[in-house]
């Protein structure tokens, strides 16, 4: 995917990506991992041109739902990205919970919903069982590391995980 698609990406995108990265086998090289090595040749068209081409209509969804939040939490437009913020207020944390929630990633239980997970890979990788196989992975992987019951802390957790799957597989995010 290309960085300037990347960089434009909001916590759904991350979520997608870090499911996508995340394999047991790459866990602590040092180095890049190619994630076109995971997928199946399915045609000529490369998975990066499927995910390019589907990614805006996910993008939609989540900026939608990011803006509402924003206004009914009453932060700045601009609101800085909290991939990487490791102190963010409650009130954005609260902001990544209403996102979440909004999109229908978390549910009222605090857990991510593996089942939204995997359709939103689906949308976006044109139903590549692979990708689906291996963001479920990680979402559970998440859901089970996680047990707070306040809803924001929770979201802000999920959020974590999320930066720390992409951290360990050097890849650059901003949201």
């Amino acid at each position: 995917m290309k960085p300037s698609t990347l960089a434009a990406a909001l916590p759904l995108m991350t979520l997608v990506v870090a499911a996508l990265l995340q394999t047991h086998c790459v866990r602590g090289q040092n180095q890049a991992f190619d994630l076109t090595k995971l997928f199946p040749k399915t045609g000529v068209e490369p998975i990066w041109a499927v995910i390019d081409r589907n990614l805006p209509q996910v993008q939609k969804l989540v900026t939608t739902a990011r803006m509402e939040c924003i206004q009914k939490l009453q932060l700045p437009r601009d609101q800085r990205p909290l991939l990487k913020v490791t102190n963010p207020s409650e009130k954005e944390k609260c902001l990544v919970e209403c996102v979440l929630k909004k999109i229908k990633l978390m549910d009222s239980d605090n857990k991510l919903n593996v089942g939204q997970v995997e359709k939103l890979t689906s949308l976006v990788t044109q139903d590549n069982k692979m990708a689906i196989a291996v963001s479920s992975s990680m979402a559970q992987a998440c859901s089970r590391g996680i047990s707070s019951k306040n809803s924001c802390e929770a979201a802000h957790l999920f959020n974590q995980c999320i930066s720390r799957q992409l951290e360990r597989n050097n890849v650059k995010l901003v949201w």
